[in-house]
């Protein structure tokens, strides 16, 4: 009796879990169907993207965004180092389809005129891979909608030909978005290096709000593709939305030029 009574137990306890794990399950699935991808907060930064400090040098850049649906984004950005371990400079953005300009209305959109946004920023490394960034966005309208982003970013070089960038950020007033306050994101970044000339990386990027989870978790995968030449760097890379309804719609593609001195 005592055994029967055991095994009963146990059979409800093992369905119990098994619905515990399916309902959680479903608790995901419904969560990230609400994900909407490409964060702009990914972009509030001064550089052309995640990187680790650069001791004395000097980096000038241009690129250019599309989602492919007739919008675009142009951009200009020079780094200058100032010492063994600091770092500073700008960035200026110009396009259509301001989704990526804090704003705080965006209520009078028109496609047809131009947005403007600057992004001033300094780095600080604390150890040759351990790196504090603060970037200051601000948007060139009638509001001058500004923000801010601090970014903690750690390099690991296992071996010659593959290293990991990972990054820790938060984002406060406009940089995290309308009705929210702080906005956490974070970034791993796997780097293969082909050769002298050639590197390959594919990035995982996610971040979200407290106050609104369902609709503010972006979740996106970045591959990127470099080419080293003589007087400049040349970058193409993809920003892919996964677990979002018409992903494809939401998808941005990228090309940049670097040189460095």
């Amino acid at each position: 009796m005592e055994n029967n009574l055991k095994y009963l137990c146990e059979k409800k306890l093992s369905i119990l879990s098994i619905l515990n794990s399916q309902f959680s399950i479903l608790t995901l699935i419904f969560a990230l169907n609400f994900a909407y991808a490409l964060d702009p907060m990914y972009e509030y930064r001064y550089t052309l993207g995640p990187e680790i400090l650069v001791p004395d040098a000097f980096h000038a850049g241009t690129g250019f965004y599309t989602r492919r649906n007739a919008d675009g984004k142009f951009i200009f950005n020079f780094q200058i180092g100032l010492a063994q371990s600091l770092e500073t400079g700008l960035k200026y953005s110009i396009g259509t389809k301001e989704d990526w300009v804090i704003a705080k209305d965006k209520s009078n959109h028109d496609e047809e005129h131009n947005f403007h946004m600057i992004d001033i920023g300094l780095k600080y490394a604390i150890n040759p891979h351990l790196t504090l960034q603060a970037d200051f966005p601000v948007a060139l309208n009638k509001d001058w909608d500004w923000g801010g982003v601090l970014t903690l970013s750690q390099w690991d070089g296992y071996t010659k030909n593959l290293s990991f960038l990972s990054e820790f950020r938060l984002g406060f007033a406009g940089a995290a978005g309308e009705d929210t306050y702080v906005k956490p994101a974070g970034a791993i970044i796997p780097n293969f290096q082909i050769g002298e000339s050639f590197r390959v990386s594919v990035g995982t990027i996610a971040s979200f709000s407290f106050e609104n989870f369902g609709h503010d978790f972006m979740l996106d995968i970045l591959p990127k593709l470099e080419l080293g030449l003589k007087w400049f760097r040349l970058t193409g890379e993809v920003s892919i939305g996964i677990l979002t309804l018409e992903a494809e719609k939401r998808n941005k593609y990228a090309i940049f030029i670097v040189s460095d001195v």
